[in-house]
């Protein structure tokens, strides 16, 4: 049993295979995630939750509407400083910032401001924003499980970041090395992706 939270935005995540670097997000309110989980298709496609029950990645293999643009690789800033300029003026308040490892396996969402985007390109650390800190968040900073980034690509409609790292120990804060570690079923039924946390 999952309680999607009230107050919050949903994210939903879909991808047509579990390992892939290709993701598209969709913003949802908690009513409209109700209804995606109530009326999901388990037969053709599968159905995790994040830690916190605020992020949901769905495997839709028909799924193909993917965008991105790569911002940053091994520590080179790839787009030309016009446009980075230009997407930075634009960029959100607020934006998801999606980490996923070097085999396209989904971390953790969470959100970040431009100065969480500079960070990282900067130092090559995953950077995030934290809400409840109101702060800065470099990931392993307290924990020395830190995101070492390859890439950084960005994405439009709706704007997010997406990290590809070398991820140091667990990205989660439960242990488990992605906080996707429960799968969704019919019948409310909740599966564990994980036998181990890791360490253990």
């Amino acid at each position: 049993m999952i309680q999607i939270p009230k107050d919050k935005d949903i994210v939903l995540l879909t991808k047509s295979k579990f390992l892939s670097h290709d993701v598209s997000i969709q913003i949802l309110n908690s009513k409209q995630t109700e209804v995606l989980v109530q009326g999901f298709n388990f037969t053709e496609n599968q159905l995790f939750v994040d830690c916190d029950e605020d992020c949901f990645l769905e495997i839709s293999p028909k799924h193909t509407n993917f965008t991105k643009q790569l911002l940053w690789e091994d520590g080179n800033l790839v787009m030309n400083k016009e446009k980075l300029d230009s997407l930075l003026k634009s960029m959100p308040l607020l934006s998801p910032f999606l980490a996923q490892d070097t085999t396209g396996k989904d971390l953790m969402l969470a959100w970040g401001k431009k100065e969480s985007l500079l960070h990282a390109i900067e130092t090559g650390n995953g950077t995030y924003f934290s809400r409840s800190r109101n702060g800065k968040w470099v990931k392993g900073e307290e924990s020395g499980h830190f995101q070492k980034l390859k890439q950084i690509y960005v994405h439009s409609e709706p704007f997010f970041v997406q990290y590809v790292t070398d991820q140091i120990g667990a990205a989660c804060h439960t242990g488990y090395y992605s906080c996707f570690f429960r799968e969704l079923g019919q019948n409310e039924n909740v599966s564990f992706v994980y036998s181990n946390k890791v360490g253990e």
